[in-house]
């Protein structure tokens, strides 16, 4: 005789959502560094997924004392360095769906641009937009603290 073994499981529906909490370290580093630092800290090289993570983002980084009105530049956490020109978020390994690349980005300048940084340069006409970037380069970065919120 068989034991015929039946789970039954019952999944509570809830809403929940993810909410995004960012910090930005008061020092500057080139791309790995900053991949390693939010890592360090628990958290990872923020990731912008829509277009009100990119409006969030922007905020957060306006009330923080790296923000110059003049020039504001800093890392997230894309890059094309295992396969040129196809974006993958660093710490999700998952392809960029949704950009904010300023026209003609990225354009992978002398070879070498292959890191994600947030430009703001209203004299240039950067808008908070996407550029490739030597990753070596030194910027300020964002880290990002995910939670999941149930309502």
């Amino acid at each position: 005789m068989q034991k015929v073994v039946v789970l039954v499981m019952l999944i509570a529906a809830s809403s929940a959502h993810i909410e995004h909490k960012y910090y930005m370290p008061n020092f500057m580093a080139n791309w790995f560094k900053a991949v390693e630092y939010c890592n360090y800290l628990g958290a990872r090289l923020a990731i912008v997924a829509s277009y009100e993570n990119q409006t969030e983002l922007a905020e957060m980084v306006q009330q923080t004392d790296k923000y110059n009105s003049i020039s504001t530049e800093f890392w997230i956490g894309a890059s094309d360095l295992a396969d040129e020109g196809h974006f993958i978020w660093h710490a999700t390994g998952t392809r960029v769906q949704y950009s904010n690349w300023k026209v003609l980005q990225p354009d992978n300048g002398g070879n070498v641009e292959h890191c994600v940084e947030v430009r703001y340069i209203p004299s240039e006409r950067w808008d908070w937009q996407w550029n490739d970037l030597d990753c070596k380069q030194m910027r300020y970065f964002v880290c990002e603290y995910t939670d999941v919120v149930r309502d």
